[in-house]
């Protein structure tokens, strides 16, 4: 007998990175602003793949370089992220067993790294 089992929840979070020659951005040292839509993610399914993409207005040299994570929860929650090869999208999973809020670093980078740091608000159903 077979059992199927459900499939993963899976949310898309659209990314903006814009310059910002003035130093008014909101990336560490001011020279980009990211924007993140939704900007600080809650996952309620356990499982849920995560789809961080990059859309214009974006330039096209902008790309994922990596994700930092740091938790206060006692079990590992996200997984090791995979990057496209045109670097526009970055994957993990998040375990979501546990609840609490996990603070994310997305690192990108161009001729040099930008990072921005959003939350990923793990609250699994029944937890």
């Amino acid at each position: 007998m077979t059992i199927a089992l459900p499939p993963p929840d899976f949310q898309n979070v659209d990314v903006t990175v814009i310059p910002m020659p003035d130093g008014g951005g909101n990336s560490v040292g001011g020279k980009f602003m990211v924007t993140c839509i939704p900007e600080n993610l809650v996952v309620q399914g356990t499982d849920t793949v995560i789809n961080y993409r990059l859309i214009a207005p974006t330039p096209k040299g902008i790309v994922f370089a990596g994700l930092a994570k740091e938790t206060r929860l006692r079990e590992r929650q996200l997984s090791t992220p995979s990057i496209s090869v045109d670097g526009k999208m970055m994957t993990f999973s998040d375990q979501n067993s546990l609840p609490g809020t996990i603070k994310i670093t997305l690192e990108f980078k161009d001729n040099s790294l930008i990072i921005y740091d959003p939350e990923i608000g793990n609250e699994p159903i029944g937890g």
